[in-house]
């Protein structure tokens, strides 16, 4: 059967060229294999494992019909003959296939088949394998210090690589830059171990400054932070202090000398009115003066959150000094605020006791080193004889005199609601009279400290003017007991006496005696010297007869 191209001529019948493909050869002799195969015994799939196998051989080929597409174009060259042509087929019996040639029957052998077992994947494995490299997610920080450092092209500091996961980290005067502080900050910022970081003394500057507050909005577990003498400057301010409006971490901070100036406070002040957190402030050593205690002043006052504030080593002189006074005054929360080396001055002195007449929240004030003069010491004084609740007050290097300081050491033994612990004079000078009331204070309290400066012999003031001295090298006591007798050191006591002997009689009761040594001023050991006074009283009738303590003054003048 011959197919014609779909396009056909009425009056021509179109050229017709035969091209025989290869193909491979019908299977002729496979059924006839295969019952041969069931005769034996032996499935098709066994005949390959019993030796050579015969494939069918190749008798005939299929025969295609090439057919022009367009039976009237005449090809030009051999090329345009094998285009735009249709091919068909010739099935068994038709008239083109009876002239194929068959070709020779090739015999192919197929190598045997074995029954090998089935191979798991186990089986697969080999000594040529590569072990995958296995990564560990580092929740140390570590790692990311170190790429940080290696992309900021600063060498990674040793001992912070030790302490990371610590809950403390010291680094005092460790020279770090700027650079390197913003690389700690950045490792830090999703720590979740430290408590404590302390940073002082490595002049970080604003740029570090700024690093450590931006590392702080994000981090809440860091509740102590220390950044003193780093110079932050009022650029560093204003960063902490944006970091303290939205960090409810933090319960401690130290700034101190970083040169933050009056037109800083304002920042604080922003600061005190909306952390509701912070508990200790250290604003110590920089340069707030006049100005900047009157901005402080009243921030001071209107916060009730903060325990303790450090304003010492500052310039806080005149109104600035009020305006921290009043602030004391109106604060109910405050238990230790530390003003000293601010040279507040008499008026300044003068607002702090009436501060303490009024607050009852504080526990503790130092005021050391602020001109203080006797006239505030005497005020303080009296303020702190209503204040039941102060334990421990400073006011050393000041100009206290001698009156000052027993001024406040009276108040202390006479107030019976007194809690005092500790009195700090440290470098005022004193006489014995300050020292014999620390004795009845001591005996009252003996856990009570006391420190001075110099003990005078004599006061220092103008009322002590012509005052008989006492010798503070000598260690002897002005009046002993010896075996139930009186020994009188201190030839002063007979001048007392004698103003107590109206009569001139030279006797005197046992109660004039111990007045009279008790304006002495002068330490003694009081109970027994008590007990010998009225026992010989009472030997005499109930009066002392001092004329004998005459006649051993008498005897003690040197031969002339």
């Amino acid at each position: 059967m011959i197919i014609q191209g779909e396009m056909e001529s009425e009056s021509e019948t179109p050229q017709q060229v035969h091209f025989p493909l290869e193909s491979v050869q019908e299977e002729t002799e496979d059924e006839e294999q295969d019952k041969n195969n069931n005769k034996n015994g032996l499935s098709p799939r066994d005949d390959l494992t019993q030796g050579p196998t015969r494939v069918p051989s190749q008798r005939s080929r299929a025969m295609l019909i090439r057919t022009p597409a367009n039976e009237f174009a005449v090809p030009e060259s051999p090329l345009e003959l094998e285009k735009d042509f249709l091919i068909t087929e010739l099935k068994d019996g038709d008239d083109y296939g009876s002239d194929v040639e068959s070709e020779e029957e090739v015999d192919i052998v197929l190598p045997q088949e074995t029954n090998k077992p089935q191979l798991t994947e186990d089986d697969y494995d080999t000594d040529l394998e590569v072990d995958e490299e296995i990564f560990y997610h580092d929740t140390t920080g570590k790692s990311n210090y170190l790429k940080i450092c290696q992309q900021y092209g600063l060498v990674p500091i040793s001992y912070f690589v030790r302490h990371i996961i610590d809950n403390e980290i010291t680094m005092r005067y460790h020279g770090l830059s700027p650079t390197a502080a913003k690389a700690i900050a950045l490792v830090l910022r999703d720590n979740i171990s430290l408590e404590k970081l302390n940073l002082d003394g490595n002049w970080i500057q604003a740029e570090g400054g700024e690093a450590i507050a931006r590392m702080l909005e994000e981090n809440e577990y860091i509740t102590d932070l220390s950044l003193a003498d780093n110079k932050l400057g009022s650029e560093g301010a204003q960063s902490i202090c944006r970091m303290l409006n939205v960090n409810a971490g933090l319960r401690k901070i130290n700034l101190s000398g970083n040169g933050f100036v009056d037109s800083d406070a304002k920042f604080f002040v922003t600061t005190l009115e909306n952390n509701k957190y912070l508990k200790d402030l250290n604003l110590s050593h920089n340069l707030f003066g006049e100005e900047g205690g009157e901005i402080l002043g009243a921030a001071i006052g209107a916060n009730d959150i903060l325990d303790v504030i450090d304003l010492s080593w500052n310039h806080l002189r005149q109104k600035g000094a009020i305006a921290v006074a009043n602030g004391i005054k109106e604060n109910v929360g405050l238990k230790r605020i530390n003003l000293s080396w601010n040279g507040f001055g008499s008026e300044g002195g003068c607002a702090i006791a009436d501060a303490l007449a009024t607050n009852n929240s504080l526990l503790e004030i130092d005021i050391s080193g602020n001109r203080l003069n006797a006239e505030a010491a005497i005020r303080i004084a009296k303020s702190i004889f209503s204040n039941d609740n102060l334990r421990i007050l400073r006011m050393g290097n000041n100009l206290l005199t001698t009156a000052g300081a027993i001024a406040l050491a009276k108040v202390i033994n006479e107030s019976e609601s007194s809690e005092m612990e500790e009195l700090d004079l440290t470098d005022v000078p004193v006489e014995y009279e300050f020292l014999r009331i620390c004795e009845d204070i001591k005996m009252k309290k003996p856990d009570f400290k006391v420190s001075f400066g110099p003990v005078l012999r004599t006061g220092n003031t103008s009322d002590d003017l012509g005052k008989m001295g006492i010798d503070p090298k000598k260690k002897v006591a002005p009046i002993l007991v010896l075996q139930e007798h009186i020994v009188v050191n201190d030839m002063r006591l007979l001048d007392i006496l004698k103003r107590y002997d109206t009569d001139q009689t030279l006797l005197v009761t046992p109660e004039d005696f111990m007045a009279a040594i008790e304006e002495l001023a002068v330490p003694y050991d009081k109970p027994k010297v008590q007990e010998a006074v009225f026992k010989l009283a009472d030997d005499q009738s109930g009066r002392i007869y001092f004329g004998d303590f005459l006649k051993q003054q008498e005897n003690q003048k040197p031969e002339s």
